[in-house]
């Protein structure tokens, strides 16, 4: 797609955006999956911010930076869960409600939904056991490294 991507594990997103914002005045997009989105409405990640959560989001939305969410399908019922069907904690649903309608948040489509009802661990799993069912899953320009690093992917 030409688009420059860094994959990272750091959790404070706030910190991400900033430092994403010194290397690039174009705009920034950060995919993540619902999961993660839930964890942005933890008090522990803006617990260090003096305005907390409206902080956090603040410094987090503050150059034009869009989160992209890819759906979570419920192993429990089925249900594919998208960042519009998204219930927040009662006390930030307006506040969601907000980065939704305003394009700050975006729903990634997902046009084979059935490949939601695998995780990345489950496709580690795979590759760790050695079972050949993870190349279904891992785009065919990133199986060799997958398969050169095993378990450790």
């Amino acid at each position: 797609l030409g688009k420059t991507v860094l994959v990272s594990r750091f959790a404070e997103f706030h910190r991400l955006a900033a430092f994403l914002n010194r290397c690039t005045s174009k705009p920034v997009g950060i995919v993540l999956s619902i999961g993660l989105l839930n964890e942005l409405f933890k008090a522990k990640w803006s617990e260090n911010l003096a305005g907390g959560l409206l902080e956090s989001f603040g410094r987090l939305f503050k150059s034009s930076l869009s989160l992209y969410v890819f759906p979570w399908a419920n192993r429990r019922n089925g249900e594919i869960v998208t960042a519009e069907s998204f219930i927040a904690p009662a006390e930030q649903r307006h506040l969601y409600r907000h980065f939704l309608d305003n394009g700050m948040i975006r729903s990634v489509p997902c046009p084979h939904p059935e490949l939601l009802a695998y995780t990345s661990r489950d496709v580690k799993h795979l590759i760790s056991e050695g079972d050949p069912k993870w190349r279904e899953f891992v785009p065919e320009a990133a199986q060799e490294i997958a398969a050169r690093r095993g378990a450790g992917v």
